[in-house]
C-alpha cells in the first residue's frame, strides 16, 4: 500500500501496538470490526454473541478476507455456519470455562506480535453470568493477549451496563476509545 493510502494513526482509534488492549464503547448493534485497521483483518479471532454470518459480513464490509478470521460463537442456541471463517464449537454464554477453552484453541492460530483479538457482546453475557466472573474471564483474555503480543479489543455497548461496570472493565485495558 502506498504511504498516501495509509490511514493516519489519529484517524484509526484502534490502531494498537502489539500487546496493547483497548476498550471500545459502541452504539447498539455496532461491532469493533468495522473500526479495525486493515492489517487486523489478516489474523483475527472474534469471541462474540453475534452470528458468524454477521461477523463474516462485517469483515467483508471492512475489506477483509473471512478466511483469515476465526470465530468463537457464544450463543444459548445452536449455531450452524458453512462460510469461510474458521469457527469453534458453540459455547453457551453461561459456560465461561467453555468460552475460555474455545478461545485458547482459536488463539493458537494467531501470529505472535501481529494477531488480533476482538471480544464483543459483554452486555449479553452479563445476562447469564455474574459480573465478577466475566471480569475474570476478560482479564484472562487480555493477559494472554499481552503475553503473546497480540492486539486486543473489547467492544462494549456502554448503555447496557452500569457506570461502575464500565469503569471496572475499562481498568483492564490500556486505553478506552469511543466508536459512537
Amino acid at each position: 500500500m502506498a504511504s498516501s493510502e495509509q490511514q493516519p494513526r489519529d484517524e484509526c482509534p484502534l490502531d494498537l501496538q502489539p500487546g496493547e488492549a483497548a476498550l471500545a464503547t459502541l452504539s447498539n448493534r455496532d461491532s469493533p470490526i468495522a473500526h479495525l485497521p486493515p492489517e487486523a483483518l489478516e489474523n483475527l479471532l472474534v469471541v462474540t454473541v453475534a452470528s458468524p454470518e454477521r461477523v463474516e459480513r462485517a469483515v467483508r464490509e471492512a475489506g477483509g478476507d473471512p478466511n483469515d478470521v476465526g470465530i468463537v460463537p457464544v450463543s444459548a442456541s445452536p449455531v450452524q455456519y458453512e462460510g469461510p471463517c474458521w469457527i469453534a464449537e458453540r459455547v453457551s454464554p453461561s459456560d465461561l470455562t467453555g468460552i475460555s477453552i474455545q478461545f485458547s484453541r482459536g488463539e493458537r492460530y494467531l501470529a505472535e506480535g501481529t494477531g488480533w483479538v476482538v471480544v464483543e457482546g459483554l452486555g449479553t453475557m452479563l445476562m447469564y453470568v455474574e459480573e465478577a466472573k466475566l471480569y475474570r474471564l476478560l482479564s484472562h483474555f487480555v493477559t494472554r493477549a499481552r503475553g503473546r503480543r497480540l492486539r486486543h479489543v473489547t467492544g462494549l455497548v456502554d448503555e447496557v451496563v452500569s457506570s461502575e461496570t464500565l469503569a471496572r472493565f475499562r481498568e483492564l485495558h490500556d486505553r478506552s476509545v469511543s466508536l459512537k
